[in-house]
């Protein structure tokens, strides 16, 4: 399995946006091509409102010319820099709705930790996490590059079955495979006879190395700390939706995980 074609988030006035890096290291790994996008929601905003041709949007785009250039240019030599072949992108609107729409043609998106939705506040990488429909790897500042060891939080959800899958490519690249493993989430009130489903055997279908540890999910703040104290240098795990239900069922786990970014994390929902 593999990826060949990676979605980056560039962010303005970033010199060393972490995202990028780790995007560009794992296209080297796969083989793979980066596409590069810059978001403008300022100037989307003054054409939505005031027109395409109004004065003010084009002394606008104008004025942001010089930055979106030097964006590209700091872009596309990171890509040559690593023998990755780099594709620069600049779109007008909000960074979430572009991710979202972009993600969903490429195999994997790459967020920096931190962002927030241009300013509206909300969280910029938990929205791609939970909308994007691709997975999402997120990158706090100053990250190393990772894939290694690979910590996969579990729990037999949809949700992390679906972050397992998506990261099946590096899953099999690992020099080791650790699993934090929860309680089932999802209630089976039908099942009085269980078929085989152990996430264990299955993961060393794809990688030899794999390790199973019981993780006790009521404290979601240790999640972090329990994969790196695993030697994980990437977490693994679902993505889980907003509402206050949900949040009283899972215990709120993406958010603590991404309000306190630790390590890389890959997120689907």
């Amino acid at each position: 399995m593999t990826w060949k074609s990676i979605l980056v988030h560039l962010k303005p006035n970033a010199e060393n946006n972490a995202a990028v890096g780790s995007a560009l290291s794992v296209a080297k790994t796969f083989g793979a091509s980066v596409t590069g996008v810059y978001a403008n929601r300022e100037l989307a905003m003054l054409k939505l409102i005031i027109g395409p041709d109004s004065s003010a949007a084009r002394e606008a785009e104008a004025r942001d010319a010089p930055l979106i250039r030097q964006a590209e240019k700091s872009f596309l030599k990171a890509c040559e820099s690593a023998g990755v072949c780099g594709r620069f992108e600049m779109a007008e609107g909000n960074s979430n709705e572009i991710l979202c729409l972009a993600g969903r043609v490429h195999d994997v998106l790459f967020v920096e930790a931190g962002g927030s939705l241009d300013g509206r506040g909300g969280d910029l990488v938990e929205e791609c996490a939970i909308t994007a429909g691709t997975p999402t790897i997120i990158v706090p500042p100053g990250a190393k590059p990772f894939g290694q060891c690979i910590v996969v939080a579990w729990n037999h959800s949809r949700q992390s079955a679906s972050a397992v899958h998506a990261a099946l490519p590096l899953i099999e690249r690992a020099e080791s495979v650790v699993v934090l493993l929860g309680q089932q989430r999802d209630a089976m009130p039908s099942v009085t006879r269980r078929p085989h489903a152990d996430i264990g055997d299955y993961l060393r279908r794809h990688n030899p190395n794999v390790r199973v540890a019981p993780f006790d999910e009521s404290d979601s703040s240790r999640l972090q700390t329990a994969a790196l104290a695993a030697g994980g240098d990437l977490l693994v795990m679902g993505a889980y939706g907003r509402s206050a239900w949900r949040e009283f069922l899972f215990g709120g786990a993406t958010r603590a995980v991404v309000n306190d970014l630790r390590l890389p994390v890959l997120m689907a929902h």
